[in-house]
C-alpha cells in the first residue's frame, strides 16, 4: 500500500541525503494504517518535490519521550539534541493532548530510487 505525507524542509532534506532513517509521527488513525512493507510518498510542503520510501519497521510508544529515549539521535538526524528539546520541538507539530490520545510512532524507512 502507498501512503502520502507532507514534510517540512529539514526532515525532507535529511531523508533525501540518507541521514534520517526514522520518521516520527503521531500514531493517529491515518498512521495506524501504515505497515511494514508499505511505501510512503513524502512531499515537500513548499516545493512539492517528492521522495518515495519503504517502511522496514514500525514501533509504537506511549509518548514521544519514550520514543526519543529508544530511537537513536543519528536515525532521526538530531545528534546533540536533548530529549526535552526533541519533545518540545515535536509539540510544535502535535499537541500533548493528541499524543495522550494516540501515542507516538517511529517509522523506520529506506529511501527508494
Amino acid at each position: 500500500m502507498r501512503h502520502e505525507m507532507g514534510l517540512y524542509e529539514v526532515p525532507f532534506r535529511s531523508i533525501k541525503q540518507g541521514l534520517k532513517t526514522v520518521e516520527i509521527r503521531l500514531n493517529d488513525p491515518k498512521r495506524q494504517q501504515v505497515q511494514v512493507g508499505d511505501q510512503i510518498q513524502f512531499t515537500h510542503t513548499e516545493t512539492s518535490e517528492a521522495l518515495l520510501v519503504q517502511v522496514t519497521k514500525r514501533e509504537t510508544f506511549q509518548d514521544f519521550q519514550a520514543l526519543y529515549e529508544h530511537v537513536s539521535q543519528e536515525a532521526i538526524d538530531c545528534v546533540g539534541w536533548s530529549i526535552d528539546e526533541l519533545v518540545t520541538s515535536t509539540y510544535t507539530i502535535y499537541s500533548p493532548e493528541a499524543e495522550q490520545q494516540y501515542g507516538a510512532l517511529a517509522l523506520h524507512i529506506e529511501l527508494l530510487p
